[in-house]
């Protein structure tokens, strides 16, 4: 029974005219809502730089000195670089499974010439000819091999992506700032306004990794029971 709920739930969220494979629609809006997430929350992180200061007689070279010293790694880059992946992942499926369909559409259009059919029988060749898309996507296991692979890759992005941003943006806002270099003795306590805002600009990533990371997994096993055991 809870195969069932599982099975019936995803393809209703994933919903597509076009049944080049499941979910395809629903993969285009993650891909078209993280690159909105990231262009809204972005905002709070663009004078970063204005909003690192640092407490008492320090020179503006230490200041920059400090702002380096702390943000080792680049913050933005490094959500645009998960964007572009996540976006040629999808594009690479979206590839494979057009020209797989195609290839398929083309092999029932020849066999669709031989035969002469009445207007009936057209609209039967029609509705075969959409589940004929589906069948050959689950009996090539090219194609299906490359729809698993894409979700584990989706997922490993993700949880790569979350890790980054827990375990070493998200400190650099929670932790002390103490500045102390060779050429600007110190220390000297540093700080960076509008701590709020850029927290939950990261949580509101970590959420949306979370959502689609959930989403890999269950269309994962829903690809596996589905087109492999109920085959």
């Amino acid at each position: 029974q809870a195969r069932v709920d599982v099975v019936s739930t995803v393809m209703k969220i994933s919903k597509d005219p076009t049944n080049y494979y499941t979910g395809r629609m629903m993969w285009f809006s993650f891909t078209f809502l993280y690159f909105s997430v990231v262009y809204v929350v972005q905002i709070t992180w663009f004078d970063l730089v204005k909003d690192f200061q640092c407490h008492g007689n320090i020179s503006k070279a230490c200041v920059a000195e400090c702002y380096e010293s702390h943000f080792t790694s680049p913050i933005l880059g490094v959500w645009y670089v998960i964007g572009f992946v996540f976006f040629f992942n999808f594009f690479m499926m979206e590839s494979f499974a057009s020209e797989g369909v195609q290839d398929g559409n083309e092999k029932h259009k020849k066999k669709s010439l031989e035969q002469k059919s009445s207007d009936i029988n057209n609209k039967e060749d029609n509705i075969k000819t959409k589940k004929d898309q589906i069948l050959y996507f689950t009996q090539n296991k090219f194609l299906l091999a490359t729809y698993l692979v894409y979700f584990l890759v989706q997922l490993s992005v993700q949880l790569i992506f979350s890790v980054i941003l827990i375990h070493y943006q998200l400190p650099l806002l929670k932790k002390p700032i103490w500045c102390s270099t060779l050429l600007c003795l110190g220390p000297y306590t540093c700080v960076i306004r509008g701590t709020q805002e850029k927290f939950m600009s990261i949580i509101l990533l970590v959420s949306l990794s979370v959502v689609i990371m959930t989403f890999c997994i269950m269309f994962f096993l829903f690809t596996i029971d589905v087109y492999l055991v109920m085959k």
